[in-house]
């Protein structure tokens, strides 16, 4: 699968091979298009493709993830013809700032992930999206400015992913096993990708007193739940809610760095999460008796 020919073929199966087979880059590369250009041609034609994360997996868990092809879309051949001749130039598409924004930072998080945050740069950036170098720096002033933005949306979906779990929760007990299992979930999903921004030293300096009062800002409704309705001291509710949550932070940690599957961290995790719950709801009958 080449354009060393000035007619080249190439199969919907193939290239759904191609790109769970090796990095997005490198498949483009072959094939003459930009990173971005070629996740457009497979969202086209109706190929799937794998998650920043699938990069930073083992090689077992990687072919158990890939997926079957599924039917084409109507009105998709399964053979696609790539450049019967030279093709013409196509007009930019013309993106508001905040779209052209996030195209970037995409664009930055699938560099980041299969390559490693040091690849990622303004110019690398631009050319990959069909832009000039100066309308990148428009979008973010500079390179740290982007990292910067990216690990914030990072940290606010996952943040967001936390609220809409714990809000479907009907007693505490469940709040928790839902919280703990999104974490973890979201470490797998998000977590290569935040472990890495968080890694650069100017991105973790400049968001230190963001996650400072982010952090607080969670602890303190779970504190002042768990003396209420336990009736414990906060000396016991902050000392049993620091040891779980390093316990979790941990879990996600090795999960992102791939030392441990998810199921093995849920399986670590969840009953001592649990167990540390029902010792508040013991020491409550304690203190009622």
């Amino acid at each position: 699968m080449t354009r060393t020919d000035p007619v080249s073929f190439v199969t919907r199966a193939v290239l759904l091979r191609r790109v769970w087979d090796d990095p997005l880059t490198m498949v483009a590369s072959e094939i003459g298009l930009s990173a971005n250009g070629l996740a457009k041609l497979c969202d086209r034609l109706g190929i799937p493709r794998p998650r920043r994360s699938y990069w930073l997996l083992p090689e077992t868990e990687r072919a158990r993830l890939r997926p079957t092809l599924p039917p084409a879309p109507a009105g998709v051949n399964e053979e696609i013809v790539l450049g019967e001749r030279p093709q013409p130039r196509r007009d930019r598409t013309r993106l508001s700032l905040d779209d052209r924004r996030r195209q970037l930072m995409d664009e930055a998080a699938g560099i980041a992930v299969t390559e490693g945050v040091q690849e990622v740069s303004m110019k690398r950036l631009a050319r990959d999206v069909g832009i000039s170098e100066a309308q990148a720096h428009n979008c973010f002033a500079r390179r740290l400015d982007l990292l910067i933005a990216l690990a914030r949306r990072e940290i606010a979906e996952v943040e967001a992913s936390r609220r809409g779990v714990v809000s479907r929760g009907t007693n505490v007990l469940t709040n928790i096993v839902l919280s703990t299992t999104n974490y973890l979930h979201e470490a797998q999903a998000r977590g290569p990708l935040l472990q890495a921004l968080l890694m650069v030293p100017e991105v973790r300096a400049e968001l230190r007193d963001e996650r400072t009062k982010m952090a607080h800002e969670v602890r303190q409704p779970i504190l002042e739940s768990m003396m209420t309705r336990y009736g414990i001291s906060e000396a016991r509710a902050m000392g049993t809610n620091a040891i779980i949550a390093a316990i979790c932070l941990r879990a996600g940690s090795l999960i992102s760095s791939h030392k441990v599957s998810l199921e093995m961290a849920e399986r670590l995790c969840l009953p001592i999460v649990i167990a540390g719950a029902r010792s508040n709801a013991s020491a409550m009958r304690n203190n009622l008796d």
